[in-house]
């Protein structure tokens, strides 16, 4: 007959037992809910060692037409880009994600009547050297396997409803800009200018959060006062919040699924926001 201490003994044991069985099922269910290695959106950059001069479009709703106009990327900023001719192994063409450049980069090729793509635009062909462009590391303050586009709230069950919210952007070349939705501004229901914008001047990451610091407050968007001056005087945390939902795209077509993406959710300033990080084709 067990006494007072041995069944204190069995139970903690049991306890035990039960805390690791719990624990595995848990890691097990996270795994599960990453998106598989295959479907993460592929991001390369570049940071320019010369002054680039390339194109964006630009879209006027109201005369339904499209405008191809020159920006100029200055020698030292970090773009988001792919390649789009190799031969022998070298890169000889780029193309540049400009929905990751920031306001202060693209404001110059605006005119009346035209609005800035939001999502997927991306510069004309780009020549690419060694005396152009170094390959460099992401950036920490752009969020894991995202181009850095962020929506408000968290993920719609359907997605043609994916990108109608506000709109926080952290760009290829370090800024924060917020942009509020409203459908009745341009095609994508978003205006040219932010409102409220910032210069990443550090970035601090502490294991899954990630903290931003800027010397001025980014309307919009809870970040803190830290400081009382200086480049370091608001702080904006962002926290991962281990969440993946994925949609299922169907074409009427078809009348099949052809796709699925993957979304990731974090806190910023304690406000959830959600971004693509991952794409699958079953479409055969």
């Amino acid at each position: 007959m067990m006494n007072s201490k041995s069944k204190q003994f069995l139970l903690m044991v049991m306890a035990a037992v039960v805390l690791l069985i719990s624990l595995s099922a848990n890691v097990s269910a996270k795994k599960q809910m990453l998106p598989p290695k295959e479907s993460l959106i592929t991001e390369y950059y570049y940071q320019t060692k010369k002054p680039i001069k390339t194109w964006i479009s630009l879209s006027n709703p109201a005369a339904k037409t499209n405008e191809d106009r020159q920006i100029i990327i200055p020698k030292g900023t970090v773009v988001s880009g792919q390649p789009v001719e190799v031969k022998n192994k070298q890169i000889k063409k780029i193309v540049i994600k400009s929905s990751s450049l920031s306001y202060q980069i693209k404001k110059a090729a605006i005119q009346p009547g035209y609005y800035l793509e939001h999502w997927q635009d991306l510069t004309g062909d780009i020549k690419y050297s060694k005396a152009r462009f170094k390959p460099v590391k992401k950036p920490q303050y752009v969020v894991p396997y995202s181009e850095g586009n962020l929506c408000l709230g968290t993920v719609p069950k359907d997605y043609p409803d994916t990108f109608a919210s506000n709109q926080l952007t952290v760009t290829s070349d370090g800024y924060i800009e917020l942009y509020k939705y409203d459908v009745n501004s341009g095609p994508e229901g978003f205006s040219n200018k932010p409102m409220g914008m910032a210069k990443i001047n550090k970035t601090r990451v502490n294991k899954n959060v990630c903290y931003l610091y800027y010397s001025n407050h980014v309307t919009g968007l809870n970040d803190q006062r830290v400081r009382k001056s200086g480049k370091y005087q608001y702080r904006l945390k962002v926290a991962d919040e281990d969440n993946i939902k994925t949609q299922t795209i169907w074409d009427g077509g078809k009348q099949a699924f052809v796709a699925r993406l993957y979304y990731a959710h974090y806190a910023i300033g304690n406000v959830t926001y959600y971004t693509e990080v991952g794409e699958m084709s079953l479409d055969g």
